[in-house]
């Protein structure tokens, strides 16, 4: 897999402001990925913007970034230098993935392998409660799997912004196809994360009410006390029933914790399974539009045989 190279300093081929002299104290350098965008953002001249544009790419997956934002946002020529910018870059990561390709079936590390690598190299600073632990555990795992994925979600931003009918080459559907089957196992293991994360605060939530049912119980249980006038009954229930209201409270910030951290990881679930669901739409619009194409140039080449059967002189 191709992994762009993230760099953010200054380059050879990057201007730099001043001559022989020193530069002074507090001197801006107009170099790196910051001058780069610097010029896409003040430069009026489409000349100029397209000039620095070609510069991006030198920067990684940052650049590459900012490329694939103009090819979704912008119009005219500058967008269309930025959608080309692509498809060449594209071209040359599919030339290259395609010739690595490995497929998975060889790859003797299962997703239960991997997931067990990412837990014992962790850092074991977990909350004793089993269900904050799993919740922790899940909550790594989504996100160490997801940085490993972002190469590939990347690429396939890059593919679903710049590629038309015209230029869904052989090499970029291959490459389109390869980046979707790469990212099922891993998708599959988020899910399971997300589903982790769910039953730890479905546990939370049922101790949360086992503990609000216990104290209701001993205030009713003081109540009756109180009515056959048991002094000593009645003082025990209420000090059981403090006892649980502490632990309701307790486990109501857990509880509340827990559910803005889940929320997050299913929204980020979504979210990504969105981008994929696009991603994977829009190539088979593309493959659909190229049958039909070429189903055209048949049924044309056929009637133009036909005339030239029938009709020439």
């Amino acid at each position: 897999m191709l992994v762009l190279e993230n760099l953010d300093q200054p380059k050879s081929y990057d201007a730099v402001r001043g001559g022989q002299l020193p530069p002074p104290v507090g001197g801006v350098v107009l170099g790196g990925l910051a001058g780069v965008k610097h010029r896409l953002s003040t430069s009026v001249s489409e000349q100029h913007r397209i000039s620095a544009l070609k510069e991006t790419l030198n920067y990684g997956d940052a650049g590459l970034k900012i490329v694939i934002k103009i090819c979704q946002t912008e119009t005219g020529p500058v967008q269309r230098a930025a959608c080309e910018l692509l498809r060449q870059q594209l071209i040359a990561i599919a030339i290259e993935k395609l010739q690595a390709f490995v497929p998975a079936s060889l790859d003797s590390e299962t997703g239960a392998d991997k997931t067990q690598k990412i837990l014992k190299n962790s850092p074991s600073a977990f909350s004793e409660k089993t269900s904050d632990r799993q919740l922790s555990e899940a909550q790594l795992i989504f996100d160490t799997i997801l940085l490993q994925m972002q190469p590939n979600l990347l690429l396939l931003e890059a593919l679903v912004a710049s590629v038309e009918r015209e230029q869904f080459t052989r090499e970029l559907m291959n490459l389109w196809d390869l980046l979707l089957s790469e990212i099922q196992e891993p998708l599959k293991e988020l899910r399971q994360a997300v589903g982790s994360a769910i039953s730890a605060q479905l546990r939370i939530q049922w101790q949360y009410n086992q503990a609000e049912s216990q104290a209701n119980q001993w205030q009713q249980r003081a109540s009756i006390a109180l009515q056959k006038g048991d002094e000593n009954l009645v003082r025990h229930a209420w000090v059981r029933k403090q006892i649980e209201l502490d632990k309701v409270t307790e486990l109501k910030i857990n509880l509340d914790d827990q559910t803005v951290r889940v929320e997050t990881l299913n929204r980020n679930l979504l979210a990504l399974e969105s981008k994929i669901t696009e991603a994977n739409s829009k190539k088979e619009i593309l493959k659909m539009q190229l049958h039909f194409a070429k189903v055209q140039e048949q049924i044309n080449s056929t009637f133009s045989q036909m005339n030239t059967i029938f009709f020439s002189p």
